[in-house]
This record gives structure tokens, C-alpha cells and sequence, in this order.
């Protein structure tokens, strides 16, 4: 039997668990970042690296500004029964690794995928900006899920030739279709008695709270253990829970509710919000969005939702109203969205495009 090119993966959160909760159908599979899907496609062998071994080196690390170096160092050893890296989030995971490369220690590839602005691609710093664009160079190719952000970085960066431009890909993040098959019913309007709210990072639950002292509807926020609210007399049609959810109780949750609102405030270049509107997509229910351009999906334009400015308590009184008294716009938001991530927004798709890739970059290896 032919061996196949084999990949680790490393990453800032524990995906050795995220996947044992994908094989016992607790998680969908966009939380492993096309490892499932590139797993079912055969052509790389995908190993995941155990997250947490030897903690001490993380906290060394930490002093040095060097996060997950546990992982980083374990990977060293690893270096000669793999082909490439793999860092679905790599700036938390990839720094040593970029400085060993840099410094002409280590040659394997590395795959990251770039959520935010590289190191030194916004810095007024010119030390910082010429560190950082030589680190960018460890990377063999780079993975965007924004086309702003790519962008960004390409022309902070400054690619000189086209093999520079071939390293920065972009491709559609998505939903696991299977995952949520038979959660995808819409109900009738009238029979849906809430809207929800999900989330953790930069989560701005306090606007939706002050909004819905204006509407005559139930709201449903799930947020972090520890959250509390700073808006004073939180009216009655307002249910908090901080306990935390599974994903498959959330399916329930959003499958009874009547539109996902998705508010939070942007402390960062990123595409805050993306998860959320990936639920929706594929629950097809119709959204209400806080602005921001770094999310590729453009609700409005899609028709499947509105956007509203941020800390704008009465755009979200005026969407969401506007919403409830129209349940024919619900349901056409909803459809649309469901189609949209059937046909463009789902982790089948992003699997073969990710896998082309590996192949591309396997295929023509230079290392």
C-alpha cells in the first residue's frame, strides 16, 4: 500500500479533543479545519499533535513571548516522519518554528491558516515590520478566510515576485452539512418565540440587552461562564444562561428560535462573528449582524439578513423589529441562507480546496 504524504497538525486550542467530540457527533467539523475532510479525500495521512505534554515549556515560553512552545518543541522531534506543518491558527503556534527557519535551522513546510494581521503588517515600527516580513517568509503558503484581510497582508508585505503572490490563498470557510442534517427545518414564524444570541470573544450582549427594552419579543443570550451584564433593569422577555451549552443542544436552540443575532464589538482586525453566521447558514435562519468588513458574506446582499453599525442600539430595535412584523422576510432570509451554505459555504468544499493546496505545494516541493 502506497504511504501517503503525511501532515501535523498544531494548534492553540486542543484539537486531539475537538476531534474525539467529531467522532462521538458533539462538534461539526469546521472547529478541526478540513482535517475530517482531508482525512476522507485520502490523499494525506493528518496527524494531530497532542495538544498539552510538558506545561513548564509553555510557561518558559510565555516569559519569551513564545506561545505553545510545549507543542513547538515536540514538533522538532517529530520532523523527520512528517512532509508539512499544518497551523489552522498560526501565529499562536508557529513562532519558534518561523525563527528556526528564518535562521536556516529547519526547512519543512509549513500550511497556516491567518485569522488577523501577521506580525508587523499594521506596525508604525520599522524593526518590528522587517522582523515580521522576514518570520512571513517561514510559511510556504498562507490560508485567508477574508479577502480583506489577505489583502491587507499581501500589500503590507509587499510580495516582489509571483511566486510571493502564490503563497496567499484564500478559500471559503464553512459548515459541516452532516452535522446539522436534519436540524435545517424551518419552522412557521409565528411558532418561534425568541431570538438568540451565542458567543464568546468580544460578544457585545449589553446593546442587544438595552434593545430589547424596546421589543415585544423574548431574547435568548448564551454567553461565557462569568458574564454579567452591565445594563441596569434587564427587562423580563431577557433570558440569560452562562452555564455553557453543547453544540448539539445549541442546534436545538437555534432551530426553535426565530432569527440568530450575532452583536459584538471589533477590538481587532478579524472576522469576529464568522461561527455565528456559519450556524445560521446552515440552521437557514435569517440574521442580524454588527458590521464588519472582514467577514466575506455580505447579508444584505446575500439576502439573508441585515448589518447594523456597532454600539447602535436603535438599529438593532429597527432590524429586529422589522423582522418580526414581516414572517414571510424570515422565512426568504432563511431559505437563502441555507442554500447559500449549501452551495458555497460548507466544509466540503473547503476540504477539497484545502486539500489542492497540500497537493500544489506538495507536488512542486522545493524543500
Amino acid at each position: 500500500m502506497k504511504k501517503l504524504p503525511r501532515i501535523l497538525m498544531v494548534n492553540d486550542y486542543p484539537l486531539d479533543k475537538y476531534y474525539n467530540n467529531w467522532k462521538n457527533g458533539l462538534t461539526p467539523s469546521q472547529q478541526l479545519w478540513g482535517k475530517v475532510e482531508l482525512d476522507n479525500l485520502n490523499v494525506f495521512e493528518v496527524t494531530i499533535l497532542p495538544h498539552e505534554k510538558y506545561k513548564f515549556l509553555n510557561k518558559i515560553g510565555n516569559v519569551f513571548h513564545i506561545q505553545h512552545l510545549d507543542q513547538q518543541i515536540r514538533v522538532l522531534f517529530k520532523l523527520k516522519e512528517i512532509d508539512i506543518i499544518y497551523a489552522p491558527f498560526a501565529a499562536a503556534t508557529t513562532k519558534l518554528l518561523l525563527i528556526l527557519k528564518l535562521l536556516g535551522i529547519i526547512n519543512k513546510p509549513i500550511v497556516a491558516m491567518i485569522h488577523y494581521p501577521l506580525l508587523g503588517s499594521n506596525s508604525k515600527n520599522k524593526i518590528i515590520k522587517y522582523f515580521g516580513r522576514h518570520l512571513v517568509k517561514g510559511f510556504n503558503r498562507l490560508v485567508f478566510i477574508s479577502h480583506k484581510i489577505k489583502s491587507e497582508n499581501v500589500k503590507a508585505f509587499s510580495p516582489s515576485n509571483d511566486a510571493d503572490n502564490k503563497r496567499f490563498v484564500h478559500l471559503n470557510w464553512g459548515a459541516e452539512s452532516l452535522f446539522y442534517q436534519g436540524n435545517d427545518l424551518i419552522p412557521i414564524a409565528e411558532k418561534e418565540n425568541y431570538a438568540v444570541s451565542v458567543g464568546q470573544t468580544d460578544r457585545d450582549f449589553d446593546t442587544l440587552i438595552e434593545a430589547f427594552k424596546s421589543i415585544d419579543f423574548n431574547l435568548k443570550i448564551y454567553s461565557r461562564p462569568g458574564y454579567v451584564p452591565k445594563v441596569e433593569n434587564i427587562t423580563d422577555n431577557v433570558q440569560i444562561y452562562t452555564s455553557g451549552v453543547t453544540y448539539k443542544e445549541l442546534l436545538e436552540i437555534y432551530k426553535n428560535s426565530r432569527m440568530i443575532l450575532i452583536c459584538f464589538k471589533m477590538t481587532q482586525q478579524s472576522t469576529l462573528g464568522v461561527t455565528s453566521l456559519l450556524d445560521a447558514l446552515a440552521m437557514g435562519k435569517p440574521v442580524v449582524i454588527t458590521e464588519n468588513d472582514y467577514i466575506d458574506i455580505d447579508v444584505e446582499k446575500e439576502r439573508i439578513g441585515f448589518i447594523v453599525p456597532e454600539d447602535d442600539v436603535n438599529a438593532w430595535v429597527i432590524k429586529v423589529k422589522y423582522l418580526l412584523k414581516n414572517p414571510e422576510t424570515c422565512l426568504e432570509f432563511g431559505e437563502n441562507a441555507l442554500k447559500l451554505q449549501k452551495e458555497k459555504y460548507n466544509m466540503e468544499i473547503f476540504g477539497e480546496h484545502l486539500n489542492s493546496v497540500f497537493e500544489e505545494l506538495y507536488l512542486n516541493k522545493k524543500f
